[in-house]
């Protein structure tokens, strides 16, 4: 991808210290945009801190907090009088089973759901007054398309984001934003490995460790293997570009040829 496509852009990643985050990150860093990283304080990795860019800004804050999203988002907008482009990212995928308790279930809603909409909706009141746009990346699931056993908080929560970006690319379409959701299968990250043992454990063994369950998932997807952050990041970014301005609306199911 041409890396003059993010030159000079601004963009702010949620969610963007490790994982699919880190290679949004990553990625737009080498097109030569400006890239803030919304994150919280204590989960700044070792890989972004090593990132020696002064193009690269971290945040210390949760998505969960609406005021500190538009606060965020206004400060960006002081500094280069523009927002490009968001990548929703933040989310959590914690251990459930078939009946969570309510705290648990509305930890799950408040992060992937409503940290979405706070960080969007922000971000969609200064894309409006732009006359050259804007694009969003909401990150869901497969199980934006599909129920997932054992997971019912994360599924429900991440059909929600895929709904939300349906109504936002409808609304703001005359507003030149395209929004669009990419729906990772099985990918390489820790977020990933949290659920295996509930998920997986009863499918494929309860004894089994998780390099072995994540083998046998591999096994399981039709490329033959899981994806990596980088593979997942490549799409963002293409939807994030121009390469991709008559693309809005859309779920780019993105899983190894795993149908829906």
């Amino acid at each position: 991808m041409d890396p003059r496509l993010f030159s000079s852009k601004v963009y702010l990643v949620t969610g963007g210290n490790a994982g699919i985050g880190l290679a949004i990150t990553k990625q737009l860093l080498e097109g030569q945009a400006y890239v803030y990283v919304l994150d919280l304080p204590t989960n700044q990795s070792e890989e972004l801190k090593a990132i020696t860019n002064d193009r690269l800004h971290y945040v210390s804050g949760d998505v969960r907090d609406r005021t500190a999203c538009r606060e965020l988002v206004a400060s960006i907008v002081t500094k280069h009088a523009r927002l490009d482009g968001l990548v929703n990212n933040a989310g959590i995928c914690p251990l459930e089973g078939p009946l969570p308790d309510d705290s648990l279930f509305d930890e799950i809603i408040d992060v992937n759901l409503k940290g979405t909409w706070n960080v969007g909706v922000a971000a969609l009141h200064q894309m409006k007054t732009q006359p050259w746009g804007a694009s969003i990346v909401n990150i869901g699931s497969t199980s934006s398309l599909v129920g997932v056993a054992r997971l019912p908080g994360y599924t429900a929560s991440k059909h929600a984001v895929l709904g939300l970006t349906r109504a936002w690319a409808q609304d703001f379409a005359g507003n030149n934003i395209r929004v669009n959701c990419v729906g990772p299968g099985g990918t390489d990250t820790a977020m990933a490995r949290g659920p295996l043992q509930t998920v997986m454990g009863p499918r494929f063994g309860v004894d089994k460790t998780d390099d072995e369950l994540l083998a046998l998932v591999a096994k399981s997807i039709p490329i033959g293997r899981i994806a990596r952050p980088e593979e997942i990041a490549n799409i963002v970014c293409f939807l994030l570009s121009d390469l991709a301005s008559y693309i809005t609306g859309q779920a780019v199911h993105s899983s190894g040829g795993t149908l829906p």
